[in-house]
């Protein structure tokens, strides 16, 4: 392991234990006033009722008014369902149930939304179920408690696991890839750095989670390749400015990882898949799950991928890639109404940072390693039908190593380019093509062959490479308490609070970085109301005090419904929705305190976004075709420009200033085809995305106002086709991404005049994935999967060459279910 404290390893504890004696220690008083509070929470038991219990009954019809037989109809005491019946020809039903007692009782029939009301014993309780959505599932991403996906008024997109494996992923860059409106930029081979940008915000505006642990490090940065697709079982993503639940880096979207886990009612079963293909490629993935006495769950599991990377015919040293992962999760039912749940994940990540191997030779003696460890645990509480509340404290400890050992000999490049300096894109320069020295140095005594803007650009003082050792040991300690408040049979009051501390250690060359600590309160409420169960508005803010930061409140607004019910016409529904948030995220420890290269400035503000979104969804055909689309508008302020400036306190270096910022707007579209016709299902999507520099410090060209920021393209687009003939099924996925504005840092100059300039257009591209898979048995599916079928060729950032034509087979299993 790299990168880590070893102090005190040969005690006895483990490091779990080590840690929370650590956190508990710093913030004993604290901690302990506030479990002590939950646990009396926990404790409050449901009235045990009288020795005799009582019938409730009812009729279950849908919209009409007709009868719904073969409904289930069930009776819930805190998160145990007591009770069970199914509604005959006549629609009825009989439960029998505690007397005195309160109860949940839901009533739930396929392709029905589920509908829920509190009764006591003797009652009569009718249900009447509106038609569901073909797609209608539970969320909990959007407002931070269980909801159908009926009633969420936000741009949301989730990934189940089946939708994982027919898109053939191998990361979580992979998944929200396809998602219209955010893209992902990677330097090279799998493994390599994936930063997403959504809705053309910056790449540190993401929140995430897995399992409920913010995994974000230091700033709000997350590396999208660091989580194997195998590990997921779902993904929500919403998109926006969602601080006002989650605080900062949501700032431009929330996404949440969900790992497996197994239920409470299941068997054990062992489940897991082993490919292996192209690159000396191999990846696997092998769990544990199950469940106990209809009250515990349990998995474990771990995930191996590898390869020798796809360019070693390019490149000097041996580019080796391994990640493996290990996690393990625990949860159960205490006394009916009390649910617990804890787990831990472990990954390791190693690889080299070979450089943008696309305008020249790569890196020598490169290393960069991570390896994470997260923890987590919650309760919650069926205090009676109308209040819930719940606790989670979390750990997540990060520590990376970037070296570069070898000071490899400068070179020169000399290429080339088309376009006009300084201009706006897409004026502006772009490669021709590279040139060998000799063939540049006769095109610069005759450019009779040049068309258009074409021009000569080289490298005077060459690009060099310097040696160097970084390390950072990030450590966030977390803990929150919910409530959540039912009244009027369906309106949801939300309020916490939220603890969160955390330490960055650095290390630059032989120099010890100051490391830091701040420790940050956060107080939130969130109302949801339903209004005729087809009008939905949620309204909530958050108020953060950080200790370095201070104090300010970040609100949200979302609304929306159905002018147009779900019904089994042409047109099937029409939902429309709206949201307006502020979001927040604050400056990383590099541009508060600097490095070996450039001041830091400590007086640096929070990053600000404000964003609205507006759209409709509307379903044709009873439900089987679903057309979304969406307009947004984000204006980011107080972004943290890099300056040129003499720096802060006057010492010539240069340091990091607030500015102005940038905007993005533009508009998404996306259809589905939701049932399938003749085993065939598609989807397709499209995003149009403009972004633009509003002010900035920068005398660089490609950032002065009125340019599109880097790495954004402006249209991109996605096709997914799937067709299932019984146990054979075929995928094909198309990704397009467009020209987008980029650089590439070469320090090149003009050859006419020697002004600086650079390569700044990304040529746009398209992918073509295809797949095949054939269920031998229940337990058994065999597959194939050809990435970038076509062998195209293309650069995601500029210099760093996409992976080529790729071919992998294998298998998942699933064994004792």
């Amino acid at each position: 392991m790299y990168g880590l404290n070893r102090e005190n390893s040969a005690i006895c504890c483990s490091p779990v234990q080590r840690t929370t004696r650590r956190f508990i220690g710093k913030n004993g008083t604290l901690v302990r006033r506030i479990w002590r509070m939950l646990l009396g929470l926990s404790m409050i038991a449901v009235p045990a009722g009288a020795l005799q219990g009582g019938a409730v009954t009812g009729t279950v019809t849908d919209g009409s008014g007709a009868v719904l037989p073969g409904a289930t109809v069930e009776a819930i005491l805190g998160s145990r369902v007591i009770a069970t019946a199914t509604t005959g020809t006549n629609g009825q039903y009989r439960l029998t149930l505690p007397a005195n007692t309160d109860v949940r009782i839901r009533a739930q029939l396929a392709g029905f939304t589920a509908d829920t009301a509190v009764v006591e014993a003797g009652a009569t309780q009718n249900f009447q179920l509106g038609l569901a959505p073909v797609n209608d599932t539970v969320v909990v991403t959007a407002s931070r408690t269980a909801e159908s996906r009926t009633a969420i008024t936000e741009s949301l997109s989730v990934f189940t696991a089946e939708d994982i494996q027919a898109l053939g992923s191998t990361s979580l860059a992979d998944i929200v890839t396809t998602i219209p409106g955010l893209n992902i930029e990677a330097t090279g081979r799998e493994g390599s750095t994936a930063s997403l940008f959504s809705r053309g915000g910056e790449s540190d505006y993401n929140h995430v989670l897995i399992d409920g642990v913010r995994v974000n490090v230091d700033g709000g940065h997350f590396d999208f390749s660091r989580v194997s697709a195998a590990e997921i079982d779902r993904v929500e993503v919403v998109r926006g400015a969602q601080s006002a639940l989650y605080g900062s880096d949501a700032i431009g979207s929330v996404v949440q990882i969900f790992t497996k886990r197994g239920t409470a009612t299941e068997s054990p079963r062992i489940y897991g898949s082993f490919e292996s293909g192209s690159f000396e490629t191999v990846r696997s993935d092998l769990r544990l799950l199950g469940g106990a006495q209809q009250q515990f769950d349990y998995q474990f599991g771990g995930t191996y991928r590898g390869s020798n990377g796809a360019f070693k015919d390019l490149l000097p040293d041996h580019d080796r890639f391994d990640q493996t992962s290990y996690d393990a999760a625990v949860g159960g039912i205490l006394r009916d109404q009390v649910r617990f749940r804890t787990g831990g994940r472990y990954s390791n990540k190693r690889g080299r940072a070979v450089g943008p191997i696309a305008y020249g030779v790569g890196d020598n003696g490169t290393r960069a390693d991570t390896e994470d460890y997260s923890y987590y645990l919650t309760f919650d509480q069926s205090v009676n039908p109308w209040f819930t509340h719940s606790g989670f404290t979390t750990y997540l400890r990060n520590d990376q190593q970037s070296n570069d050992d070898i000071g490899d000999p400068s070179y020169n490049l000399f290429a080339l380019l088309d376009g006009v300096p300084g201009a706006i894109f897409p004026e502006s320069p772009r490669l021709v093509r590279l040139l060998e020295e000799a063939e540049f140095n006769t095109l610069a005594v005759d450019a009779s062959t040049f068309s258009g803007n074409q021009f000569l650009a080289s490298t005077p003082f060459g690009v060099a490479d310097y040696p160097f050792t970084f390390a950072s040991e990030f450590r966030r300690y977390t803990f929150e308490y919910q409530g959540n408040l039912t009244w009027a049979d369906n309106q949801i009051l939300s309020a916490g609070y939220e603890y969160e501390r955390e330490e960055d250690r650095m290390r630059l060359e032989d120099l010890s970085g100051p490391g830091f600590r701040i420790v940050n309160h956060s107080f939130f409420a969130q109302q949801q109301l339903t209004f005729a169960d087809q009008w939905f508005a949620t309204a909530g803010v958050r108020v953060d005090n950080n200790s370095r930061f201070g104090t300010e409140a970040n609100p949200k607004l979302s609304i929306g419904g159905y002018p147009k019910a779900i019904n089994r016409g042409t047109i099937s529904s029409v939902k429309v929705f709206a949201n307006v948030g502020r979001g927040v995220k604050n400056p990383n420890s590099f541009e508060l305190f600097g490095s070996g290269f450039v001041d830091g400035n400590p007086n640096l503000s929070p990053e600000h976004a404000t964003t609205v979104d507006a759209g409709s969804e509307v379903t044709f055909d009873s439900q089987r075709w679903i057309v979304r689309a969406t307009w947004f508008n984000n204006n980011y302020e107080d972004q943290v420009a890099f300056s040129y400036s003499p720096g802060f306190g006057g010492d010539g270096i240069p340091d990091y200033v607030n500015v102005n910022g940038s905007r993005a707007r533009g508009f998404e579209l996306e259809t589905d085809l939701q049932r399938p016709i003749g085993g065939l299902t598609a989807m397709a999507s499209y995003a149009y995305v403009n972004t633009e520099v509003v002010s900035n410090i920068s005398t660089n060209e490609m950032f002065q106002p009125g340019q599109p920021l880097l790495r954004r393209p402006k249209h991109s687009g996605h096709v997914r086709v799937n067709y299932a003939h019984g146990p054979a099924s075929v995928h094909v996925n198309v990704r397009v991404v467009g020209d987008r504005h980029d650089a590439a840092f070469l320090g090149l100059t003009r050859h006419s005049d020697g002004a600086p300039v650079d390569i700044t257009l990304n040529p746009g591209y398209a992918l073509v994935g295809l797949g095949v898979q054939y269920r031998i048995r229940r337990e058994l599916t065999i597959f194939l999967r050809a990435d970038n079928l076509t062998d195209e060729t293309f650069e995601n950032a500029l210099g760093y060459i996409g992976l080529p034509q790729a071919f992998v087979g294998g298998g998942r299993f699933n064994f004792g279910r």
